[in-house]
Formats: structure tokens, C-alpha cells, sequence
């Protein structure tokens, strides 16, 4: 396990048969009391110490921000990729983790998403709050359209839209700060009790290494948003502790409902 910060990494851990965890300098890990760290400056040692282990499957779970490198402290595995290294870091997420991905299979290293080792972390499609009367399906049809659009160019895996108009799309910041952002933006500027949040995952987006991840703590962002309606998508979004976020919902009347892309 490579274990970034919150609870995730914890789940996972308690799913498997004492895993080897790595955690990164610099960065929150979840696990860190049985984590032997690494340096990202240093990657021939990381994949070494793999190797000797005999570890062939590797999931990447946690929060976990990108790392500042410093080229001086490069080992020679990470000297010989320099450049591609830096030219992978300048851009989006999915190039960097694909790129990362690149330097597992390379060293015949498999990486495996959190949700194929814990069952039942993402939903089947469905209502779990709420009703599909009550939804703004033009709403949720034009943030589909726009998430589709900026996918492709490597952002965001959320977006609100209220009454047709646009109040925010998750960019490097993170969810929280695009829930914070509507919430402050002015009444003036807005229909409040009807907009929808929408997280999905990015096309072409590889689940292995990134997925979509939703908890208790969204739903409150959600409503302190005045946000009507939760959607995501069926098996491609992590739901953290799914009874309270249901029983959260249904306690501020916010709608959950679990579906595919509106065309």
C-alpha cells in the first residue's frame, strides 16, 4: 500500500494480509506508524526496495499532494528520467498518474485500484435520497456536457450548476474549496435550494490510481452550499461511509441519486 492521508488508506489495510505500506516524506499518511518511508527524489531506491520484497501489486490510496523535487537529490534511476519526470509534473493529473503508472509496470509492478480490493466502496445505480421528480435534469444534463468538455483537457471531476448557470468547477484546489466557493458566492447571483453537484470521474481516466471520492463531510459541504442534489456516478465514485452520508442526507433533505450521464 502507498498510503497518502485520510481514512481510506485504513480500510484498505484492514482488507488485506499484513501489507507492506510506503508512505512519502513531506506527505500525510494515514498509516504512518507501520509505514517505512521513502523520498520522491530518490525513486531507484523506492523501486528496489519493492523489488527485493518480491512485490509484484502495488494500491495507491490517500490524499496525497504533488511533491516538490529537487533534481540535486536525484538517484540515478530519477536522473536518467529527468525530463520526462518534469515534462509528466507540468501537466494534469491523468498524465502524471499515467505516467506513474508507466514506472510500475516497468518494474513488473502491477498497481490495483482501492475498489477492487474492498467490495462494495462505490454505489450501484439507484436513489438513495430523495426522488428523481425533484430533479433538475437540465441541470445536471449541462454539467455533464461541461465535465465531458474539460475532461479532455485533464480537469476537474466536479461541478455545480444552479437554474442552467455555472458556480464552480473542481480544479487543483479540491472539492471542499469548490463547495466553499458557491457557498460564498452572492444570493444576488443565484436560485439557492436547487443546484446540483456533480463529481464523476474524468473520460478515459484510469481508476486504478485516481478515483472520484465522496464522504460525509461532502454532504455537508453540499448543504451549507444550499445545494439541492447530490449525483455521481454507478461504480466509478468511492462513497466513504456510506450509511451516515445516506442518513446525513436524508436529515438536510438533500437528494443522492446515483446515475450515468445524461446525453
Amino acid at each position: 500500500i502507498i498510503a497518502g492521508g485520510g481514512t481510506l488508506p485504513k480500510i484498505v489495510y484492514e482488507e488485506l494480509s499484513d501489507p507492506y505500506v510506503i508512505g512519502f516524506e513531506g506527505m500525510p499518511c494515514s498509516l504512518s506508524d507501520r509505514a517505512k518511508f521513502h523520498n520522491f527524489n530518490q525513486l531507484g531506491y523506492f523501486f528496489e526496495d519493492l523489488n527485493a520484497r518480491g512485490i509484484r501489486s502495488v494500491v495507491m490510496v490517500g490524499d496525497m499532494k504533488r511533491p516538490l523535487l529537487d533534481e540535486t537529490k536525484f538517484d540515478e534511476f530519477s536522473k536518467t528520467r529527468s525530463h520526462l519526470i518534469f515534462t509528466a509534473m507540468q501537466q494534469g493529473d491523468d498524465t502524471l498518474l499515467k505516467y506513474i503508472i508507466s514506472l510500475f509496470l516497468e518494474a513488473n509492478i502491477t498497481p490495483i485500484g482501492a475498489h477492487e480490493v474492498v467490495r462494495n466502496l462505490t454505489l450501484k445505480a439507484g436513489v438513495y435520497s430523495g426522488s428523481l421528480d425533484t430533479l433538475n435534469v437540465e441541470d445536471v444534463k449541462r454539467a455533464d456536457e461541461i465535465l465531458e468538455r474539460t475532461s479532455c483537457l485533464d480537469i476537474g471531476q466536479s461541478i455545480v450548476v444552479e437554474a442552467g448557470q455555472v458556480l464552480g468547477i473542481e480544479t487543483v484546489q479540491g472539492t471542499e474549496q469548490l463547495l466553499g466557493y458557491v457557498r460564498d458566492t452572492s444570493i444576488a447571483l443565484r436560485r439557492v435550494g436547487v443546484g446540483v453537484f456533480v463529481k464523476r470521474e474524468k473520460i478515459n481516466q484510469d481508476l486504478r490510481v485516481d478515483m472520484p471520492t465522496i464522504g460525509p463531510e461532502t454532504i455537508r459541504q453540499v448543504y451549507d452550499a444550499k445545494l439541492a442534489s447530490i449525483i455521481i456516478t454507478p461504480g466509478k465514485v468511492i462513497v466513504l461511509d456510506q450509511d451516515e452520508c445516506f442518513r446525513l442526507c436524508e436529515e438536510l433533505s438533500l437528494s443522492f441519486i446515483v446515475k450515468e450521464r445524461e446525453k
